[in-house]
């Protein structure tokens, strides 16, 4: 069973923001507006580890602590603390005081990967199985095909397909700049067709998350990233559900045959032509 992550936060966009981070880590949720309120959901809900956003803005500080104590004696060195950049004074004696763990709002799609990571796997040593695309075109390796749109010379593009979608990945990176600029897009290809709209999408470097976006209406996307030889794109599909979009070696500087890493899991698509006509940009 995979291990559930307790996320107690009073704002609900940043619960989300959580939430989509907890799942790309294989982990399941259980949501929370209040340590009052956490106490009684472990009452029908387990939990591996509580991600904890503590306020001082609680009018009843003692019942506060006394629940944060409960809290800490229940997951001992599995609770981490959501803080802002400059926590108070009253917060930063309370990490302090109790030896929590904590990551700072600014750096959560940084930090709170390897901070979580360290408290819910040693426990359970399992690894989330993720559906791995299928890359069909990389335009470093071979010319584009008909019906594919024209590509930059400073512009890589790359095709993948998996049974619920396929994506178009445009890479683009200016002369004289580390920078790259990624555009993509989702297609729906199989039934019920997948709703565009509202996809979470995490891109993460060879050291964990570098951000997360949500795709619009035509399933577009777009991050900017540096230094990065090789990316991955997840996509939340459905809920604990994720598509993972695994990039070749991100070498500018040679157009010679890059290798893709990890073993797909996914059906091979049967032709190229079997796509069905998605929107371009």
């Amino acid at each position: 069973m995979p291990p559930r992550v307790l996320i107690i936060c009073e704002r609900a966009t940043e619960r989300e923001t959580i939430r989509v981070l907890v799942g790309t880590m294989g982990c399941q949720w259980v949501l929370a507006s209040s340590l009052q309120e956490a106490l009684g959901v472990l009452g029908r809900e387990r939990a591996t580890a509580v991600l904890l956003e503590l306020s001082d803005t609680n009018s009843d500080f003692p019942q506060m602590q006394a629940n944060l104590r409960e809290l800490l004696m229940r997951f001992p060195g599995r609770v981490l603390v959501l803080t802002d950049e400059t926590p108070s004074s009253t917060v930063a004696d309370l990490i302090a005081k109790y030896s929590i763990p904590s990551v700072q709002r600014g750096r959560l799609t940084m930090d709170l990967w390897p901070c979580l990571e360290s408290m819910v796997y040693p426990q359970l040593g399992i690894r989330r199985i993720t559906q791995v695309a299928r890359l069909i075109l990389d335009t470093f390796l071979r010319p584009l095909p008909a019906g594919i749109r024209f590509s930059l010379p400073d512009t890589r593009q790359l095709v993948y397909e998996a049974k619920a979608l396929s994506a178009d990945i445009s890479l683009e990176r200016q002369l004289d700049s580390q920078r790259t600029t990624l555009v993509g897009q989702i297609m729906s290809t199989g039934e019920p067709r997948l709703p565009l709209s509202g996809l979470s999408v995490v891109l993460k470097g060879q050291q964990g998350p570098l951000g997360m976006k949500t795709s619009n209406e035509s399933g577009e996307f777009a991050f900017e990233f540096q230094n990065e030889l090789r990316i991955t794109l997840e996509i939340e599909v459905a809920p604990n559900q994720w598509v993972a979009i695994i990039s070749p070696t991100l070498d500018w500087g040679s157009k010679e045959e890059h290798h893709i890493v990890g073993a797909s899991v996914v059906e091979p698509p049967s032709t190229m032509q079997s796509r069905p006509n998605g929107k371009k940009r």
